[in-house]
């Protein structure tokens, strides 16, 4: 099929034309690529809320992907994108007719700390989850200050990235039907920082109505570095080499400097491998507006139901602290012996060098030390686990709807990031290591039908298109087990996704312990 006699989507802004692609089991879909959900947030719309795209006559060529927000790009570890990057892509099997149902809708939202990452098929490919017969989308949203610059007085009042979020949400309610997608159906999914985002979505009114399941995978607004500092604008124009008496003036030296030089000043930053500071890139709380994301503390929200009330699934991978190697070598740093004053998040509120730090640091010491736990025991525990599961305990509570939590620990050659930086052979799964399951890489190898990469693959996409389509993971019992959502007043219970594929208590469930102690003995109380 030439370009000119691509599949052709009649949507309410205008139309596009796509192309096909094969999934793994070579079965033909259609894609539409490089959508604009958003009019360029360049010039007096950067730093500010993203405004819906204009419609438009004729047909427009949906074959290339969009631009992503300037980053360098995990795979490749070069700066890439542009500040123009409100784009999305769609992947669905037929267009409306006259006997088409209409198909869950799959929203994912990309990881990658708020500063990096993108949609690109080369690493969001969706050759796999298209084996199920869903509505796929993929989106492309603001980063790092782009995205997220905060200044106290002004209409900057930070979040862009997530407000692009929510715009594509919006656009999939008033497109995605023209796509054979159900716009009463939608689930969002997202890993890492995606994962948060989808959990800051659970717990904004803004989102109220755009989506009606939530999976989220290693990461949630209760993890530490889910926040950031307001008022980051002179920090990033000191970088920049310039001088800004106040925050306003900051501002408007910013709204002048070219996004790629804004970026190389970001970069300096490298904020991501230290917990006892609060990032100076990442979402905030804003102060009540038209255009406010996030306007309440995430624990109050879950503590008073105040949020959109979905099935969630949460998960975490059983060493998610290997990705700290992963992340020291792409910010080219030497790894160095864990110091356990920077490991312990801020949020505790131990002031340095007193008493109580080093209470702390001693209780963590010891207890790693004795149980014969190790560095990245630690960093798995008060980076994501902490959160993941104080999350889940707390909607558990609160929740009117089922509550899922899972355990990732199968390894095979799909585990992308723990191959970066150690031997396969070693047990469990790093941090995003449920991405190569889920999507199909520009570095996925070869594997063969029935191999362990094979099952497992088909493992989790049939787990997480079951949860999209009924809202219950495995509703037919063809995976031959029965993960049940978690009982208030019992143990928790995760479905191990690892050999075997199981329901059992958290194996992590002393380390667990240890952190609710420390939690509960500061100001999270």
């Amino acid at each position: 099929m030439s370009q000119s006699e691509g599949p052709i989507a009649i949507t309410p802004d205008g139309q596009l034309r796509g192309a096909t692609e094969e999934n793994i089991d070579g079965q033909s879909f259609l894609k539409f690529l490089g959508i604009r959900y958003g009019k360029p947030p360049v010039e007096n719309l950067r730093f500010r809320p993203p405004q819906p795209v204009d419609p438009w006559e004729g047909v427009k060529e949906a074959t290339n992907v969009g631009n992503s927000s300037i980053s360098r790009d995990e795979m490749t570890f070069k700066i890439e994108g542009d500040e123009d990057c409100l784009y999305l892509n769609v992947y669905t099997h037929q267009l409306p007719g006259k006997s088409a149902k209409l198909r869950p809708v799959m929203f994912y939202i990309h990881g990658g700390g708020f500063v990096w990452g993108s949609s690109r098929p080369g690493i969001h490919g969706p050759k796999f989850l298209m084996t199920k017969d869903v509505v796929l989308v993929t989106i492309n949203y603001r980063l790092g200050i782009l995205g997220f610059l905060s200044v106290d007085g002004t209409d900057v009042t930070g979040n862009m990235g997530l407000k692009d979020q929510n715009l594509a949400l919006k656009w999939v309610q008033r497109n995605i039907a023209s796509f054979n997608g159900d716009p009463n159906n939608v689930t969002i999914f997202g890993e890492s920082a995606g994962s948060a985002a989808v959990h800051a979505h659970v717990l904004s009114p803004a989102s109220k109505g755009l989506f009606h399941k939530a999976i989220l995978q290693s990461g949630t607004a209760l993890n530490f570095w889910f926040w950031g500092s307001k008022n980051n604008a002179r920090y990033i124009v000191e970088l920049l080499g310039k001088s800004a008496g106040t925050e306003e003036e900051a501002l408007d030296i910013l709204k002048q400097t070219p996004a790629l030089e804004i970026y190389n000043a970001q970069e300096k930053l490298k904020d991501l491998t230290q917990s006892n500071v609060v990032r100076p890139i990442s979402p905030v709380v804003e102060p009540p507006g038209k255009t406010a994301f996030l306007t309440e503390y995430p624990r109050d929200i879950i503590k008073n139901g105040t949020y959109n009330q979905v099935p969630i699934v949460f998960g975490y991978t059983d060493r998610e602290g290997y990705i700290l190697d992963f992340m020291l070598a792409w910010l080219k740093e030497k790894r160095k012996p864990l110091e356990l004053e920077k490991a312990l998040p801020f949020e505790l509120n131990v002031k340095p060098g007193s008493e109580e730090l080093k209470k702390v640091v001693a209780l963590v010491g010891q207890f790693y030390s004795e149980k014969k736990y190790d560095d990245y025991d630690i960093i798995s525990d008060s980076w994501f686990l902490a959160g993941i599961i104080e999350a889940a305990e707390k909607h558990l509570a609160t929740s009117k709807d089922p509550v899922y939590l899972y355990r990732m620990s199968i390894c095979s050659n799909l585990n992308y990031f723990k191959a970066k930086t150690r031997p396969l052979d070693s047990p469990g799964a790093s941090h995003a290591d449920d991405l190569g399951y889920l999507w199909h890489m520009e570095v996925t190898p070869t594997f063969e039908p029935g191999s362990l990469e094979d099952r497992y693959m088909r493992i989790f996409v049939e787990l997480w298109t079951n949860f999209a389509q009924f809202g219950n993971p495995t509703v037919d019992g063809s995976l031959g087990v029965s993960w049940r959502p978690l009982e208030r007043k019992k143990e928790l219970q995760v479905l191990d996704i690892g050999q075997p594929l199981e329901v059992k208590p958290i194996p992590e469930s002393d380390r667990i312990n240890l952190w609710r102690q420390i939690y509960k003995s500061n100001f999270l109380q």
